[in-house]
């Protein structure tokens, strides 16, 4: 998720669990803590693949903040034993806004490695949108009662509503997906190919299907509620170009988006971009890869610039929703 939402995420945790022992102030700790497993962006690897696909490994993963809480709760502990009073509430204060950062990161398309160092694909539920105002704004109003009205106990008692309107808004958000998944059971095209879906910018109401098949990808939107057949739109997936080629960088590619990529070739370069993340003409997540296409030769994958979204593109993708909406 955004940074944003981490932020008012872990002080809303931290808020439920400590406003009472320890003050407002564990609302700037809980901001801290729940952003603080996104700073790996920070790390720069030798090429764009690594980058792109160790973001979200080893600082989300629940062994690694699982002992990082330990460590900070000893360190705290050490530092001012005056806390030990509240022994439970500091633990909780520091656990739950570095362990709530990876799982509600499991939640998105990216991918999120809960169990790194163990070598299995990124954990993907895909049931929210990596920004969403409806699970965002009632956690950031929370925060602002909490710390304006620190003592209040109705502010108190919203936070705690608002914490589970957000759990509830991810529920929700499993549940159409699970419905919109056991519905495409009967479609020819979703069942005969590698099923992905997704919900669609800034909502949970509307939904993107994607089937992928070695030649061809097809692409419709539906909601939860429609009971109608999809309108599929075919694409080819490029995977012709490859030939025979491989690569480290490649196979990376491959295990980090479950295999949905799509192949261009562009200035005698091969481009492999992530089809999970975006819509269609706005895929942010493109790498070259390769050069020569008579005889692809790896070279160091570089990120290619994000799409420049235009309104008549914009127009266009909205016909097409609509299309496949009837």
């Amino acid at each position: 998720m955004d940074s944003l939402t981490q932020i008012v995420l872990g002080a809303s945790v931290s808020g439920a669990v400590g406003i009472k022992p320890f003050g407002r102030k564990v609302l700037i700790t809980g901001a801290l803590l729940g952003t603080l497993p996104d700073l790996d962006v920070l790390l720069s690897y030798e090429t764009a693949i690594e980058d792109f696909t160790l973001h979200r490994g080893f600082s989300h993963s629940l062994f690694t903040l699982s002992a990082l809480s330990l460590f900070l709760y000893w360190l705290a502990l050490y530092f001012k034993p005056t806390l030990s009073a509240h022994k439970k509430s500091l633990f909780l204060v520091i656990f739950l806004p570095l362990i709530t950062h990876p799982l509600l990161d499991a939640f998105t398309t990216y991918g999120t490695q809960l169990l790194w160092p163990l070598d299995i694909q990124p954990t993907s539920w895909s049931s929210i949108f990596i920004i969403d105002p409806l699970y965002t704004l009632p956690l950031i109003l929370a925060v602002i009662g909490l710390w304006f009205r620190e003592k209040a106990v109705k502010w108190q008692k919203i936070n705690r509503i608002m914490l589970a309107f957000s759990c509830a808004y991810l529920v929700l958000g499993q549940v159409q997906f699970w419905n919109i998944q056991q519905r495409l059971t009967h479609d020819p095209i979703a069942k005969s190919g590698h099923l992905f879906i997704a919900p669609t910018p800034f909502n949970t109401l509307v939904w993107q299907v994607l089937s992928y098949h070695d030649d061809n990808y097809y692409v419709s939107f539906t909601t939860a509620f429609n009971n109608q057949p999809l309108s599929w739109q075919t694409y080819d997936t490029g995977r012709s170009l490859i030939n025979n080629f491989d690569s480290t960088g490649l196979q990376r590619l491959e295990w980090f988006s479950g295999g949905l990529l799509q192949f261009k070739e562009l200035d005698n370069q091969l481009i492999a971009t992530d089809l999970r993340i975006g819509l269609r003409e706005y895929y942010p997540f493109s790498f070259r890869i390769a050069e020569d296409k008579n005889n692809w030769q790896e070279i160091k994958s570089q990120k290619m610039p994000e799409p420049v979204i235009n309104l008549s593109k914009l127009t266009e993708l909205m016909h097409f929703l609509r299309n496949t909406q009837k």
